[in-house]
């Protein structure tokens, strides 16, 4: 197996450490294999399974993972299958989340998917309406993540629930019955729920209805000072749980999540992800040449875009950022296909489908990730990236088994190496 070491700027513990580089070595192994020798090479997992532990029989998607760390101990997705855990009889898209199995260490040790939990439940029953959109705690300095958030059409997750409309709901604890987030007073709200966040503390969760912006934090909802329709919601990978989001006339921060006065950070664009350990650095999507392109910057810097190849800007829409490693890393979704795919600077994404990458400001790269081979974009391609903070694992869905172009897409997971 081929691997190359280089240099990964530093995080909170010294200047520079070592880590394996991602897409040059891929090594598709079973989730469980369990030999030291297996869980320090790279490969490329299957997630979302059935209780059996094969395909499921429907869809998968919009894997989180959590950001405590290297260890990144805990994932959330959504999928339509009714065979991922058993008695799941409501026909509908449900919440589901795995750990990783103990002891926790930074060889890929393995997770559970066999041992998957329904998080969207309802409170005798499953739940009788649509669950989506989950969202995952887990920050640098804070303990082991267990809080997961969604949103659901359901009318009997929690009690008097009668407004009929999608509401943000979250659980403190795997195998919890979730708790509903109200508005300001405790209303219901009276149009639909549209995003959720939910900070790596676990104490203060965003969520957009009818394009206002609340938080709840210590018990108390309060609604931010907002421009127009707020959309985009994430909180920051590391520190103070800063919250960035997409406003009329740029990106704004809500300083600690909970300032009523957020301020504007970038002029234009959206869907930002935001870091403040070592770096301030944002990474969100603007229209450039065109196109969606993935622009990086900063704070107080002008912005650059990532999503290119020397001076060539990407020839697809590029989205979905996703920031880690004190803000050196960027994955994203780009339908692109004129990016580099390896570290030999190699073009060779030819699956005419939208892929997972990882750009690295350590050396002004991209690196396919959605790949069962190294350097080879999988036919089906990758959606919907997401990371742990040191970059070691990204989640994206894809046909299942990889290699398929036109079957239920699932959740697969790239392990990179021990960081």
């Amino acid at each position: 197996m081929s691997t190359i070491t280089w240099r990964r700027t530093a995080l909170a513990v010294g200047p520079v450490v070592l880590a394996t580089v991602a897409a040059l070595a891929v090594d598709s192994v079973p989730a469980d294999a369990g030999t030291k020798l297996r869980a320090r090479q790279q490969n490329t997992t299957l997630m979302s399974r059935s209780f059996t532990g094969g395909i499921p029989n429907g869809p998968s998607t919009n894997g989180v993972i959590s950001n405590d760390r290297r260890f990144a101990r805990l994932m959330a997705f959504q999928s339509d299958a009714s065979d991922i855990v058993r008695g799941d009889n409501n026909g509908v898209t449900d919440i589901f989340a795995i750990r990783r199995a103990r002891p926790t260490n930074n060889m890929g040790t393995t997770w559970r998917p066999g041992r998957t939990t329904l998080v969207s439940r309802g409170r005798r029953g499953p739940a009788n309406g649509p669950s989506f959109a989950p969202a995952i705690s887990g920050g640098f300095h804070t303990r082991p993540p267990k809080c997961v958030a969604f949103l659901s059409a359901a009318s009997n997750i929690a009690r008097r629930d009668t407004n009929g409309r999608v509401d943000a709901f979250y659980v403190r604890a795997l195998g919890r019955t979730p708790r509903r987030l109200p508005l300001p007073g405790g209303r219901q709200a009276a149009q639909d729920t549209t995003e959720v966040a939910i900070s790596g503390d676990c104490k203060r969760i965003a969520f957009v209805t009818g394009g206002r912006l609340y938080v709840s934090f210590k018990g108390r909802t309060r609604r931010l000072r907002t421009r127009g329709n707020v959309s985009g919601l994430s909180f920051s990978t590391g520190l103070k749980h800063h919250l960035v989001f997409a406003d009329r006339g740029g990106i704004y921060l809500a300083n600690r999540g909970v300032k009523r006065r957020p301020k504007r950070i970038a002029r234009g664009g959206r869907n930002p992800a935001f870091n403040d350990v070592k770096r301030r650095v944002l990474a969100y999507e603007i229209q450039h040449g065109g196109q969606t392109q993935i622009a990086y910057k900063d704070l107080g810097r002008k912005p650059r875009v990532i999503s290119k190849r020397h001076s060539y800007m990407g020839n697809g829409d590029s989205r979905n950022p996703v920031i880690g490693n004190s803000g050196y890393y960027v994955s994203f979704e780009s339908e692109a296909d004129n990016l580099w795919v390896d570290a030999a600077r190699r073009v060779r994404d030819d699956n005419e489908r939208p892929d997972t990458y990882l750009f690295t400001d350590v050396r002004d790269l991209t690196l396919v990730q959605s790949v069962e081979e190294k350097g080879i974009a999988v036919p089906g391609g990758g959606h919907n990236p997401s990371m742990s903070f040191y970059a070691n694992y990204i989640l994206f869905d894809s046909p299942a088994p990889l290699g398929s172009r036109q079957t239920d897409r699932q959740v697969f997971m790239r392990y990179l190496g021990p960081v």
